[in-house]
Formats: structure tokens, C-alpha cells, sequence
């Protein structure tokens, strides 16, 4: 099954870190309809999903994470500041790191 990550002040910089560091070596994937073809070819290792994503997506990415074992973690903030981190003028509800 797909694993949970539990919210705390010491998982979301090890959230934040992880995207900066994907971003750097340019394996970050963005949106929605790109991260749900990713899990669903099995080329993504790590999944974050921001705090007000629908629950029919997170359903969704639940049901293919888990066919795949892929950990979907959960950003402490919205789309738009998960948008701000990855350096985006726009909001993301989705990020995946490749493997």
C-alpha cells in the first residue's frame, strides 16, 4: 500500500529539502495529469500532495500509489505556496520526484 507520511515540523523541511533538491537535479514532475501518468508508469519514486488537493484525486493517487508502492507525502501548505517553493507564479496541487 501507498505510505502515509505523518505531518510535523521536522517532516516538512524534510519536504521542502527533497523538492529543492529534485528541482536542482531537474527530476520534479508538476501538476496533476503529469504526476497521475508518472505513478501509473512507475516512473516516479515520491509523491507531495498539497493540504487542500480533492479527495477524488488523492483517491485516485492512493489506488495507482499503491499498486506501485509509492509514497505519496503531504505538503503542510496549499497549492499556491507549494507553487511559491518550486518557483512557480502559479499554484501546484502535485509534485513528483523521479526515480
Amino acid at each position: 500500500m501507498a505510505e502515509r507520511e505523518a505531518e510535523s515540523s521536522g517532516f516538512a523541511t524534510k519536504v521542502n529539502q527533497e523538492i529543492r533538491e529534485a528541482i536542482k537535479e531537474k527530476k520534479i514532475v508538476l501538476g496533476s495529469r503529469s504526476v497521475v501518468k508518472g505513478v501509473k508508469r512507475g516512473f516516479l519514486k515520491n509523491v507531495v500532495a498539497a493540504s487542500n488537493c480533492p479527495e477524488s484525486l488523492r483517491k485516485d493517487l492512493d489506488y495507482y500509489a499503491g499498486n506501485e508502492l509509492i509514497a505519496i507525502k503531504d505538503f503542510k501548505g496549499s497549492s499556491a505556496q507549494l507553487g511559491e517553493l518550486c518557483g512557480k507564479p502559479f499554484s501546484i496541487l502535485l509534485v513528483g520526484i523521479k526515480k
